[in-house]
């Protein structure tokens, strides 16, 4: 058993960072580290021929690849920082495919054991092993931050990380994440800096004694080192770590668990590889058109508060103009508080008030357009982070223009409190379908390739309406085409919140025609608000939130007492959260059927379990295990067809829904024998397979994607 760990230049892996330390360490403890100088000129690391082979025969060469075992923290990263110096399938080294198998994570591990903590190595050790590590970084951070201040002064030209450059999209000088941080990036600096003063390099057989940066017997200076004493201290930490978490997964069955969630963790490393396409011309046409739609909703508010008397200020984010004249001037009632005590303009404040506002005022009419504006300044900022990480694709119009770019997302399967995924460089799993709000428009297979869409049909809704038993929403969704109700429970709760507007739309069209005429006539009203109550009832909202939402006071109680088997469920949730402190996704009877994923709650400061909490993470935890097993069941058949010479691939996730990039081939509606719909019905069943893993029917919709990920043709 073995740890393995890079230190790096950056992060934009894309971009031009690269290694410039590969260390390991072993079961007892020795380390064995390769450092290599960096050019401050360019960033790019200095190899010395022969290194990468003496590393692959270490890792390699001297031990069977069976029963090998590497433990990484964070392997996908790490895979990928090898793959920017052409280390894997070179010389003894097997390609990464074949080392998978051999690869444990302390990450994935962290987020089963304790899934709403901290999972960065330095807090996973304290509380786990109970080894202070943070001195080692606290001691290379200093050292980073006068070597970048010296460098500043006297070395011009040296590359320093900063903001703006070209090579370091991802990099912030206002970054909030400690792996962000711009002195993360030049943990190569303090060994250049000594390098070209002139200091003296520390005695590798000496054992230092420092005395500040100089070792009192060999006079060595520690910025040649202070970099690699903070890696082997990581990668020692790592092996010791994963000890802990091995026997605590044992101990609480969750092994089995652990096995089935690190076949995930490759197929996110391919994705990252593969990235996501992007259009300029569209992304540009869409810019244009958002902005227009900002300045014009702005000024709606500008000219609402001029009648006020009132001189408004609209920054893109929330400023003390804007909550003074929502409170003190329109008079607002405080619907929502921030977490520092003081009325919230957060979402949750804006939904309320778009909920209960009266239709026609003033004050409805300027958050709506608060709320446009807002929306659509936060998507030009998403829109320029593309264009900022976007890495051109070589397809160019007549014009000789760019046309094509590829986006390389980092992407994180433990990045939230349950199994949703989460990604940066740039957050590919924020991009908005919503009516008049699409920033699917700018994405799309490139020339020659071809996007298809899958994704579970109402899973959220499906599973709590199985688990709970409830009669009523069984039969609705296994009789989809069946009217009134055609399979939505939107409309059947409509029937049950409205009852007066559904029986005169009954007797005015008929049973057959009602539910589909009240989706439409009241699609902006009645219908939407609908939905949006629905929402708000199933993950547990107050009785005043669901029912603004609703627009109808009682209604959530009115849900409540006609699905009772329902309501049930959720109390059941809350008393096992309440006792234990977790929630279980359902058990997969294919991996362990005693037991689901566990997911920490949050606890009130009186300790009890925030209400909204347990039912919504057992559904959205079950709801990400299912697109896990999915993606498992699709990329394996995606590796068979490649191997066959079909060049098929999943590129995104995003929460149920699976985007595969295939070759172009025949449109599905025109030619379907010709087309790629045999296989997509191949991939759709593989998806509906989860379904049996947990005892649930979950049927899969298919969309065809042709030119955009905004507009497609539904299949099924």
């Amino acid at each position: 058993m073995m740890s393995l760990d890079t230190e790096t230049t950056g992060r934009d892996l894309h971009h031009g960072a690269k290694p410039f330390i590969i260390i390991s360490s072993d079961e007892e403890g020795k380390v064995t580290s390769w450092e290599w100088h960096v050019d401050p000129l360019t960033r790019e690391p200095v190899i010395p021929e022969g290194d990468l082979d003496e590393v692959a025969g270490y890792l390699f060469g001297l031990r069977p690849i069976v029963n090998h075992e590497l433990v990484f923290q964070n392997a996908k990263f790490d895979f990928a920082v090898l793959d920017t110096i052409n280390f894997w399938g070179q010389g003894i080294v097997p390609s990464a495919a074949n080392v998978w198998p051999d690869v444990n994570d302390t990450i994935v591990a962290g987020h089963l054991l304790y899934s709403n903590r901290p999972h960065n190595l330095t807090d996973m050790v304290l509380e786990m092993v109970g080894q202070d590590i943070e001195p080692w970084e606290l001691r290379v951070k200093a050292a980073v931050t006068e070597a970048r201040k010296f460098a500043k002064q006297h070395l011009p030209g040296w590359m320093i990380a900063r903001e703006g450059l070209p090579c370091m999209p991802s990099v912030k000088a206002s970054a909030n994440k400690k792996e962000d941080k711009l002195w993360k990036n030049d943990m190569w600096l303090p060994r250049a800096v000594a390098s070209k003063l002139g200091d003296r390099e520390p005695d590798p057989d000496c054992e230092h004694v420092w005395d500040g940066d100089k070792c009192r017997r060999c006079r060595g200076h520690r910025w040649w080192v202070v970099t690699r004493e903070y890696a082997e201290t990581d990668a020692v930490s790592t092996l010791l770590l994963w000890k802990f978490q091995r026997r605590e997964l044992e101990r609480r069955k969750l092994w089995e668990i652990y096995l089935e969630r690190m076949k995930v963790i490759p197929i996110a490393y391919e994705m990252e590889k593969n990235g996501v396409t992007v259009n300029r011309q569209r992304l540009e046409e869409l810019r244009s058109d958002y902005r227009e739609r900002s300045v014009q909703a702005g000024s709606v508010c500008l000219s609402i508060a001029d009648g006020h008397g009132y001189e408004l200020e609209l920054p893109k984010t929330v400023n003390g103009s804007v909550t003074r004249f929502v409170f003190d001037v329109l008079k607002l009632p405080v619907v929502a508080w921030t977490d520092g005590g003081n009325p919230s303009l957060g979402k949750d404040a804006m939904d309320g008030w778009l909920a209960s506002l009266p239709e026609r005022s003033k004050q409805l009419t300027f958050i709506r357009n608060l709320k446009t504006k807002r929306q659509h300044d936060t998507a030009l900022t998403y829109m320029d982070g593309y264009e900022r990480f976007w890495v051109p694709l070589g397809i160019y119009n007549d014009d000789g223009e760019q046309l094509w770019y590829r986006l390389y997302p980092s992407l994180n399967p433990t990045g939230t409190d349950t199994l949703r995924w989460s990604s940066s460089s740039p957050n590919e799993q924020n991009i908005s379908k919503k009516e008049d709000f699409n920033l699917r428009y700018c994405f799309g297979p490139a020339p020659g390739r071809e996007w298809w869409s899958l994704d579970a049909k109402n899973i959220e809704l499906r599973l709590p309406a199985y688990e709970s038993g409830e009669p009523d929403l069984i039969k609705l969704f296994e009789a989809p085409d069946e009217p009134p109700f055609y399979g939505s429970e939107h409309l059947l709760n409509f029937s049950v919140v409205y009852p007066e507007i559904w029986e005169r739309e009954l007797r005015e069209v008929g049973v057959d025609r009602v539910g589909p005429h009240c989706k439409k006539k009241y699609e902006s009203t009645w219908y939407k608000w609908c939905k949006n109550g629905d929402f708000a009832v199933g993950y547990q909202a107050g009785d005043k939130t669901a029912d603004r939402a609703f627009h109808r006071p009682g209604s959530r109680a009115r849900l409540i007492a006609r699905f009772t088997k329902k309501e049930a469920l959720n109390r059941r949730w809350v008393q096992f959260a309440n006792k234990h402190g977790y929630v279980e996704t359902m058990p997969d009877r294919t991996v362990c059927p005693e037991r689901g994923y566990p997911l920490l709650c949050t606890r009130s400061e009186h300790g009890e379990i925030v209400p909204t909490i347990p039912l919504n993470y057992h559904i959205q935890g079950t709801a990400m295990w299912w697109t896990m097993k999915a993606m498992i069941r699709c990329d394996g058949q995606l590796k068979e067809w490649r191997r066959q010479g079909y060049d098929g691939r999943v590129v995104m996730q995003v929460h149920d829904e699976m985007v595969f990039d295939l070759p172009k081939r025949a449109h599905p509606k025109a030619d379907p024998k010709r087309s790629n719909l045999g296989k997509i019905r191949v991939l759709q069943k593989l998806m509906e397979e989860g379904g049996n893993d947990i005892g649930i029917p979950t049927p899969v919709g298919v969309e065809f994607n042709e030119t955009t990920w905004s507009e497609g043709v539904v299949i099924c």
